[in-house]
């Protein structure tokens, strides 16, 4: 081979490539070869078989690399993720389920999911919604107490289905098939607890206004009253339980028994509870969401609980194969999962002297810092639903 011919030895020469529609250079014996052929007549043929072939073993192979479907089912051609998300109290009235409606809607647009929700209120046959929508869906979701019984004692049957467990006790429920997300909640509710006894006078008291008694409601007013404690010590704590009496009745009553600041745990009546307040000298403490601008001058704190972004964990935990049977998530104020909302226009709407508010305000920040730092510790009164089903 002369100097000429192996300057030429590697030269590049254009090859179109199908898969991406342009040039790819294959590199070829440029002069060298075409002196070959003219000398050796007999081979032309094979050496062009040869080149075909690895031009076309080389576009098999970048078609491949360039377009994943080619080789891969995209994921446009997966069947969607489907979601049940099973509410005893679904109304939009409810913070808790109108949150966990929420963080559905956001899992909804981030992955390709089909998301139904079913209300599994009074009158309803909870364990028939429950096996529906275990046998239909790859993943259901439960947030309340009858519900979580349901879960305990039918889990074991859907051995192929996921479930997301929240607001359950700490300790959560132990199967390979559950995953739980439950709240430290007891934290914001001893920094509500806290706060308010600084806002009422010595012979005033606090109030505890839930629909109903649950779980995570007594573990909540066992954080509350603690931190009321601290604040004040001998402050007295009136509690009620009711889920029908007109909202101005039952404030008129919490009024007329000196109480000056109030929880308000209704769900969906919670909104009314609002409405009246407006009507009183008391003051209301939100639960669950901000409560604040729906009762400007009445509310200086609300309780928050992350439901939203429990819901949204679970299911995108699914989607993306990172899903945990036997594992359970705190939500905590250290996570962010909770957090105690401040009303910052409350003093001024409320008249409350600065020097009291700045106080308030102060200690709030005092103790959460002790809370984030484990250097403050709360009961969790919620009871343990180790679920019963075999692995």
């Amino acid at each position: 081979m002369d100097a000429q011919s192996s300057k030429e030895a590697l030269r590049p020469i254009a090859v179109k490539n199908y898969a991406s529609n342009s040039p790819i250079p294959v590199f070829s014996r440029g002069a060298s070869l075409r002196s070959e052929l003219r000398n050796h007549p007999r081979r032309p043929r094979l050496q062009s078989l040869a080149l075909f072939l690895a031009v076309l073993t080389l576009q098999l192979f970048l078609a491949a690399a360039l377009v994943p479907g080619a080789a891969f089912a995209s994921e446009a051609q997966k069947a969607p993720l489907k979601v049940a998300l099973l509410l005893e109290d679904g109304s939009d009235l409810n913070p808790a389920a109108r949150l966990m409606k929420e963080g559905l809607a956001r899992a909804a647009r981030q992955c390709r999911m089909e998301a139904h929700v079913v209300l599994a209120g009074q009158g309803t046959d909870k364990v028939a919604l429950f096996c529906k929508a275990a046998k239909e869906c790859d993943l259901v979701l439960v947030a309340e107490p009858g519900l979580h019984a349901v879960l305990r004692s039918n889990a074991g049957n859907f051995r192929t289905t996921s479930f997301g467990c929240l607001d359950t006790s700490i300790l959560g429920l132990r199967a390979a098939n559950i995953m739980s997300i439950t709240f430290d909640d007891a934290q914001p509710a001893f920094l509500a607890g806290a706060a308010a006894a600084l806002l009422v006078k010595d012979t005033q008291r606090l109030g505890w206004v839930e629909a109903a008694e649950t779980p995570a409601g007594n573990t909540m007013l066992a954080g509350f009253a603690a931190g009321a404690l601290l604040s004040r010590p001998g402050v007295r704590i009136v509690r009620k339980t009711d889920s029908s009496r007109e909202p101005q009745a039952l404030l008129d009553e919490l009024a007329a028994q000196n109480v000056a600041v109030t929880v308000l745990a209704q769900g969906a009546r919670t909104e009314g509870f609002l409405s009246a307040l407006q009507k009183t000298s008391l003051f209301g403490i939100g639960m669950d969401a901000d409560m604040a601008p729906l009762a400007l001058g009445h509310v200086p704190f609300s309780i928050i609980k992350r439901f939203d972004r429990a819901v949204e964990e679970l299911c995108l935990r699914k989607a993306q194969g990172t899903f945990m049977g036997r594992k359970t998530l705190v939500y905590s104020l250290k996570n962010q999962g909770t957090d105690l909302a401040i009303n910052k226009d409350f003093a001024a709407r409320a008249h409350v002297p600065a020097s009291v508010w700045n106080h308030v305000l102060k200690r709030i920040g005092e103790l959460k810092r002790e809370l984030e730092n484990g250097n403050i510790s709360l009961e969790d009164k919620r009871v343990p639903t180790l679920c019963n089903c075999l692995d």
